[in-house]
């Protein structure tokens, strides 16, 4: 006998059609599919508010992030450092703490991904050097 393979979306679909039918009660259909009585509600209530497009999965995603670096600072550090392409974010901050003295900067880890994040920063190719690493092929001299 294969096996019963249904996605989450069918189990939701399936669940809303017991609904619809109206012959359980909302906690035994909950029971039957191995869902809380709060996820059975809220998928009722996403089906009733948006019909079946309701009832597929959400982002997680956070819509805001409250630590995030503000757009004022963000475009300061850019365009100082369009304006001057070979500085870091070391002497970026310096100048800017400079210039512009207030009582919080971000980070030189916060400026450095930033910049890599807006691809003012070419990643560097690692040099190999042949021979190197891994287990020494002879035996040591004082070890014969």
């Amino acid at each position: 006998m294969p096996w019963s393979e249904t996605s989450p979306m069918d189990q939701k679909r399936l669940f809303i059609n017991a609904y619809v039918r109206g012959a359980l009660s909302v906690s035994e259909m909950c029971t039957r599919f191995g869902v809380s009585r709060k996820s059975g509600y809220k998928w009722i209530r996403r089906f009733e508010a948006q019909g079946l497009p309701g009832l597929e999965d959400r982002s997680r995603r956070p819509h805001t992030s409250p630590f995030a670096t503000d757009q004022e600072t963000t475009a300061a550090i850019l365009e100082l450092r369009r304006r001057h392409p070979f500085w870091g974010a070391k002497k970026l901050l310096q100048i800017l703490h400079r210039r512009h003295p207030r009582s919080s900067w971000p980070a030189r880890s916060t400026v450095c991904d930033l910049l890599k994040r807006n691809g003012l920063v070419e990643s560097r190719t690692r040099r190999r050097y042949p021979g190197h690493g891994g287990r020494p092929t002879t035996a040591h001299p004082s070890r014969k």
